[in-house]
């Protein structure tokens, strides 16, 4: 997996002074698709819980729990969420404990990726700041699956030679205690519809359009270096749909955690009972192109000076 120099919506964070956090079970995507955040930065990345099991080379394992470090999991249970926080799901590491992966690509278990949204979702509605929440659960794929839909025509583009049809649709889920329970949008959005309502929000002013003659973005004097695009200034926001008068309560969650407590138990025991077996299930499965090219995009992180143990 090589490692691009995009510039990520992030640096407009930063730019106007906005908390945000990327949190991970290993390395950041985010130090792989940014050359500005391959090392350091460590105030802006955290590990999504603290306790993880990774196999390294010929099934040797290593326990790892940094007490000072933070995690998703502390942060919201403490009100200590910034103003946005990203979460990874659990690309490669084929853990014992903690989590195995739950990103939903095969051969995962889909239960998995189930579990990941269960833990975040209950981490947020269960904390003191649920009622400034909107969680965002975005598939950056459609699985495979058959669309009857034929994708309609993109508008414009800073490049309208490159992007101009949108793809086959995927699942999103929009939760806030300011959403309307049981409701569908039948707004057209995209995956630029992220960023665009991340800024919007918090740095609204890096959204107006404006271009040269060359068709790059002008350099604009508020210390960005450039635009954010075309696509994503011009896509749908999220901010449509909080539209009650006051938070609503989380639902009850009582049924979904037990069930995930067992699930949790069910994997502690079957490592008791025989730690050996389970190793080879998780070292025996060979690992995807995805995983490969994560280990082989991390190695060059480690070679560049990103410290192992930290995300």
């Amino acid at each position: 997996m090589p490692i691009h120099h995009e510039y990520s919506f992030v640096r407009y964070l930063d730019a106007a002074g906005v908390s945000w956090r990327w949190y991970s079970h290993d390395i950041a995507t985010l130090r792989l698709a940014d050359v500005k955040y391959r090392v350091g930065h460590r105030e802006h990345f955290a590990y999504l819980q603290k306790l993880k099991l990774v196999f390294k080379t010929r099934g040797r394992g290593l326990l790892y729990l940094n007490e000072d470090a933070a995690s998703f999991l502390e942060d919201a249970a403490y009100g200590r969420l910034p103003a946005v926080s990203w979460i990874d799901p659990n690309f490669k590491d084929f853990n014992l404990i903690g989590s195995p992966p739950n990103d939903d690509h095969p051969p995962s278990d889909v239960i998995h990726g189930q579990e990941l949204a269960l833990l975040v979702y209950n981490a947020v509605a269960s904390g003191p700041q649920w009622d400034k929440t909107l969680l965002l659960v975005f598939y950056d794929e459609h699985g495979g699956f058959f669309d009857h839909v034929t994708p309609p025509e993109h508008p414009p583009d800073d490049n309208p030679t490159v992007f101009t049809r949108y793809g086959v649709r995927v699942p999103a889920f929009v939760i806030s205690p300011w959403v309307k329970p049981h409701s569908v949008s039948h707004t057209l959005v995209d995956h630029a519809t992220i960023p665009k309502t991340i800024l919007k929000r918090f740095c609204p002013t890096v959204l107006e359009t404006r271009s040269d003659t060359g068709g790059r973005a002008a350099r604009r004097g508020t210390g960005h270096s450039r635009h954010v695009g075309r696509r994503i200034a011009e896509a749908a926001d999220l901010g449509e749909l909080l539209t009650l008068n006051e938070p609503r309560s989380a639902p009850d969650r009582t049924a979904l955690v037990d069930w995930f407590s067992a699930e949790q138990a069910a994997r502690a025991r079957r490592l008791l009972e025989d730690p050996a077996v389970v190793l080879r299930e998780a070292t025996a499965r060979s690992l995807t192109d995805l995983q490969s090219g994560l280990v082989a995009a991390h190695r060059h992180l480690y070679d560049h000076g990103h410290p192992p143990g930290h995300p």
